[in-house]
């Protein structure tokens, strides 16, 4: 080996000796840390930390971190680099020439000896090198690892890494970033979510577990969120952009958040890091559908009509008729007005369909071709439209001319699209007088069609005081010309609208008109309050609207008929108009009106509608015919002086069931005034007043009479025994017993004797329920005597009962009798209102109305509801209670 090869040997061996000097130094030095990681390392992979409640992993990590770190600083200070003595001397140990150390030497005197020698000398040295083995330091290793820690910890690291697979990055990750929000209690933390859809979809709330992904929810869906903390967590939202807000403070001391969804979006709570977490993702929502089932056309009393379906995959929440003049005025191109359509049922259904009818003779386009198309609107606001269809509008005919000239100068008005002219400010007011001059042309502004309107009205009204009959008409149009005179937009001039069309129906009708639009009008208020779910006290108000309404229309056109020739219907006691026959007489009429309030307050909405636009119709086909003689009215009922002219066996059945209902109705009060002494009140509060009857008991109405009465008056007939309420309850009782008895002995004798007067000719009645009738009345008289009103109440119930059952029988007998008289008579089959007098619809099989029984029985519910939602001390118990009576 020459000298230079054996150098660079020698320098390979200097540095792997160097090198594993130095990780032996480093072995000396940093064990304790490399072992203390290799242990930690373990511990998470194998889930160690994962296993500790989050408070003891949060509280560990800082006392680990800080032993590591004591380690590392210990360590660092223990470890000494090797020095280039230690690399010599650990390879001159494996030869006595120390021939690393001994290749440095030099002489001490080069002339000493001869050059040669020391060249010898040197290669000697090389070749010895050459020879040199690199320490292996295996007793130093040994005596410093006995146990081999060095292998064993970094096999079992990786091995537990190969165990734990996939999940071994996390459990890393968490033994290294713990939740230190424990240390303040944000473990403990519960954040409770739900989801609420839009009303419109129908859809139930949506209870968010923790971790829930993809959650799929409506548009505009609310989610709420609520927690207990020390202080107000932040709410995130991350969607089309990154939303943060913070939790409010609630009355309990609790945190609130509201979060709505119109995307997908990731929701996080964070409070000393991220609590709760939620992905949403967004429902589709279809634009509606909607199309003409029937083409529109012409129906009655100038209405429109057509057929119509529709659908949404949410539902339907509004309908209505889009309608646009074919040849526009070039002032206002698009102009545009919709009219909406009643919807069958509640809103919100996914599938419709249903007639219309529409009186769009008061539109500004009346009488004009028009093109319609129907738009449905969904929750959302997402609008659906039909295809187009020309029509012409039906407008209301005029024949008197000054109806006609009213009705003229009202859509001149309405049918002007421009708007006024600017006003010109007058600046000068205050230096001329403070007259405002400019301001007094106002006229002069207005566009075409106002100008010509208000020339209209002035020359209708031209002294108008010599020429008018009616001079409130005459007023009127003057108040309308002073209103376009004064007016200074479209809008104000607008006004006049309602006021000329009122004078316009005036003058061609007379007061029917403005009975039947304030008819209308009820009813339009009480089926909108019906479909659109109002309160039960605005429900009670527009019902008791409808109810006046109704009888001033009846009213009218019964004083319209008297000023025609016509019969004038007759009254009974209360007022109540009878209509010249029998099936809208009186109590007839108040049955249904009885019904419908039933409905109402019972909560069955879509019957109470049906029942609604049934009475409404009826009213409005109502017509007065001529009687067959002078002064027919009601059965059973005649002028003073005259004679009836039923047959005797009808006459003798209507007087038994007019006596029976007086004992009903005063039976029905009795039982009223037990049960009020039986809660300590006193008794006879509400019924002092003769023929006022309870609204309790099964069948009955709210004047006492029965469905089945045919407009029966409350009074006695000539020489009938009075029913008084004087005494106490068990007399009162008893006089309610004999005039069963002597009811009974009546009809009983009714076969038997024939005089007149003798017994009730042809009114067979029931004698095995009078019996039943009179021995619950016995009982109850005794119960009273003794004090037990409890038992008392039972009887007379039952008496209760039995009398209505026996008077819908009689009323069932009498319509019979009447039916076979008209038939033997060949009287017409029909009413004034056009029903016939037998069959479906008079006795309102049309209209599905339920039974009085099934209407106290809702209303009994209905109370108890209320009675329970009153008492209620459970929160989720009144909830629920509060669910099913918001049904009603």
């Amino acid at each position: 080996m020459d000298h230079g090869e054996g150098l660079n040997t020698l320098g390979r061996k200097l540095a792997a000796t160097r090198r594993r000097l130095t990780l032996l130094a480093l072995g000396r030095a940093w064990w304790p840390p490399f072992v203390y990681s290799g242990a930690f390392l373990g511990i998470a992979l194998a889930g160690g930390f994962d296993r500790l409640s989050s408070f003891v992993g949060a509280a560990i990590l800082p006392i680990l971190i800080l032993a590591g770190l004591g380690l590392v600083w210990v360590s660092w200070r223990r470890y000494r680099k090797p020095h280039e003595a230690d690399v010599v001397c650990a390879l001159d140990g494996q030869s006595d020439l120390r021939p690393v150390a001994s290749l440095f030497d030099r002489p001490a005197d080069p002339s000493f000896a001869p050059a040669h020698l020391w060249r010898a000398h040197r290669e000697r040295l090389i070749a010895e090198i050459g020879n040199l083995r690199l320490p292996p330091l295996d007793a130093e290793w040994a005596a410093l690892d006995p146990a081999r820690l060095r292998f064993i910890v970094p096999v079992a690291v990786i091995a537990l890494a190969l165990i734990a697979g996939s999940a071994a990055p996390g459990r890393i990750a968490r033994a290294f970033s713990p939740d230190l929000g424990a240390l303040a209690g944000a473990d403990k933390m519960i954040v409770e979510a739900w989801v609420t859809p839009p009303e419109y979809t129908g859809r139930a709330p949506i209870f968010l577990q923790a971790g829930m992904k993809d959650v799929r929810v409506p548009v505009g869906s609310e989610v709420t969120l609520r927690t207990q903390a020390p202080s107000a967590p932040k709410l995130i939202l991350h969607g089309d952009k990154r939303h943060a807000s913070r939790f409010t403070r609630t009355p309990d001391g609790a945190f609130e958040a509201l979060a709505r969804i119109e995307s997908d979006t990731r929701l996080t709570v964070n409070w000393w890091g991220e609590r709760a977490r939620w992905s949403f993702l967004i429902l589709p929502d279809e634009a509606p559908l909607i199309a003409f089932d029937a083409l529109p056309e012409p129906g009655e009393r100038d209405q429109i009509q057509f057929k119509w379906k529709a659908g949404d995959d949410y539902g339907v929440s509004a309908v209505e008729l889009a309608i646009r003049l074919r040849e526009p005025h070039p002032a206002a191109p698009d102009a545009e007005d919709r009219v909406p359509v009643p919807m069958p049922g509640a809103a919100g259904a996914k599938e419709l369909a249903a007639t219309a009818q529409l009186d769009l003779t008061r539109h500004r386009w009346a009488g004009l071709p028009v093109d319609l198309q129907l738009v449905a609107r969904d929750g959302a606001g997402q609008e659906g439209f039909s295809e187009t269809v020309p029509f012409i509008l039906p407008e209301k005919l005029f024949l008197e001319p000054l109806a006609q000239a009213v009705q003229e100068a009202r859509v001149t008005v309405l049918r002007e699209p421009r708007p006024y002219a600017e006003l010109q400010k007058n600046n000068q007011a205050l230096s001329d007088g403070a007259i405002n001059t400019a301001a007094t042309g106002r006229l002069d502004a207005a566009p075409e069609g106002v100008r010509l309107a208000a020339l209209m009205l002035d020359s209708v009204t031209y002294r108008g005081e010599m020429f008018f009959d009616d001079l409130g008409a005459f007023m009127g149009l003057r108040m309308a010309l002073g209103t376009l005179e004064a007016a200074g937009t479209k809008a104000e001039a607008d006004a006049v609208e309602p006021l000329l069309w009122a004078i316009a129906l005036k003058l061609e009708y007379g007061s029917v008109a403005d009975a039947r639009a304030r008819l209308e009008a009820a009813r339009a208020a009480l089926e909108r309050a019906l479909r659109d779910g109002a309160s039960e006290e605005e429900i009670r108000r527009l019902m008791e609207a409808f109810r006046d309404a109704a009888n001033e229309y009846l009213a009218a056109k019964m004083a319209e008929a008297m000023a025609g020739g016509l019969d004038a219907p007759q009254q009974q006691e209360d007022g109540q108009a009878q209509a010249g026959g029998d099936s809208l007489g009186g109590q007839d009429f108040e049955d249904m009106l009885n019904a419908l309030q039933d409905l109402t307050e019972t909560g069955a909405a879509d019957q109470a509608r049906q029942l609604l636009s049934d009475i409404t119709n009826l009213l409005e086909n109502l017509e007065f015919q001529r009687g067959a003689g002078q002064g027919e009215g009601m059965p059973g009922q005649q002028a003073e002086g005259e004679e009836s002219d039923l047959p005797p066996e009808e006459q003798a059945m209507t007087d038994a069931m007019r006596r029976l209902n007086e004992i009903l109705r005063e039976q029905r009060q009795l039982n009223d005034d037990t049960l009020a002494q039986q809660r300590g009140e006193q008794p006879g509060q509400m019924g002092d007043q003769p023929g006022v009857g309870s609204e309790q008991g099964e069948g009955g109405n709210r004047d006492g009479r029965e469905p089945g009465e045919q407009g029966q008056g409350a009074q006695e007939g000539e020489g009938e025994p009075g029913i008084g309420r004087g005494g106490t309850l068990a007399e009162r009782q008893a006089e309610l017993g004999e005039l069963v008895e002597e009811l009974a002995r009546r009809g009983g004798r009714s076969g038997e004797e024939g005089e007149e007067g003798a017994g009730l000719p042809g009114a067979r009645l029931d004698e095995e329920t009078l019996r039943a009738i009179l021995d619950a009345q016995r009982r109850a008289e005794r119960a009273l005597q003794s004090g037990n009103e409890g038992r008392a109440v039972m009887d007379q119930e039952r008496a209760t009962q039995l009398l209505s059952e026996l008077s819908r029988e009689m009323a069932d007998q009498i319509d019979q009798m009447q039916a076979a008289r008209r038939g033997e008579q060949g009287q017409s089959s029909d009413d004034p209102l056009g029903r016939p007098l037998t069959g479906a619809g008079n006795d309102g099989q049309g209209v599905e109305i339920p039974s009085e029984s099934e209407r106290q029985r809702a209303k009994d519910i209905l109370d108890e509801l209320r009675r329970r939602y009153e008492q209620a001390e459970d929160e989720e118990e009144r909830e629920y209670l509060r669910r099913l009576l918001e049904r009603f």
